[in-house]
C-alpha cells in the first residue's frame, strides 16, 4: 500500500484517531528517547546513521535466543522518535498525541493535507516482520519530505523544534 494515496479512503478505514497537542512531558519523553539513540553513537540528524543503529540493534536482538531476549519497546521507541522528530523538524508534520480505540501513541500531523504519520509503530511494524534494513526509514522521510515540498512549493528547509 502506497503511503500516499489521492483516492478515497476505503469505507472500512478505521476513524481518524482524536488528536491532541502534545505538552512538556511528552517533549521530554521524546528526548530522552532521542538521547538514547545519541547515547548509542547515532547523530540523530543523521538518518543514515539512525538506519544503522536500527540494523545494529535488530540484528544483535534476533542473534539472541527468543527466550532469553528482553522486550525490544525501548530501542523501537528511540528508533521511531528519533525517525519522528527527524521528519518533524523537516516537514509541516508536528507531532500530537493520537487517541484511538486502543489507547493513545505519539503520532506526526499535518492538517491541511489529513497526513497522519505513527513513526513508532512504523518501527514497529519493520521490527516484528524480521525487516533486517533501516533502508525504510530513510525511504519513508525522503518521501515525506518531497510531498511537503510539493504541496508547500518550498526548499523544504529545517525547521527548529
Amino acid at each position: 500500500m502506497p503511503l500516499f494515496s489521492r483516492r478515497t479512503a476505503p469505507t472500512d478505514a478505521p476513524p481518524m484517531p482524536r488528536l491532541v497537542e502534545i505538552g512538556q512531558p511528552e517533549r521530554d519523553w521524546i528526548d530522552a528517547h532521542i538521547a538514547l539513540v545519541a547515547g548509542a553513537g547515532a547523530d540523530p540528524d543523521d538518518l543514515d546513521q539512525v538506519r544503522a543503529l536500527y540494523e545494529r540493534w535488530s540484528s544483535g536482538w534476533r542473534r539472541i535466543n527468543p527466550p532469553e531476549r528482553d522486550d525490544p519497546a525501548i530501542m523501537v521507541s528511540a528508533l521511531g522518535t528519533a525517525f519522528g522528530d527527524h521528519v518533524a523538524r523537516r516537514t509541516a508534520l508536528s507531532w500530537r498525541l493520537a487517541e484511538h480505540a486502543h489507547g493513545v501513541e505519539l503520532a506526526l500531523y499535518q492538517p491541511r493535507g489529513q497526513v497522519l504519520v505513527h513513526p513508532i509503530g512504523l518501527v514497529d511494524e519493520r521490527w516484528r516482520a524480521e525487516e533486517t534494513s533501516g533502508v525504510f526509514l530513510v525511504e519513508t522521510a525522503e518521501r515525506l519530505t518531497r510531498a511537503r515540498r510539493l504541496t508547500h512549493g518550498d526548499g523544504g528547509a529545517t525547521r527548529r523544534r
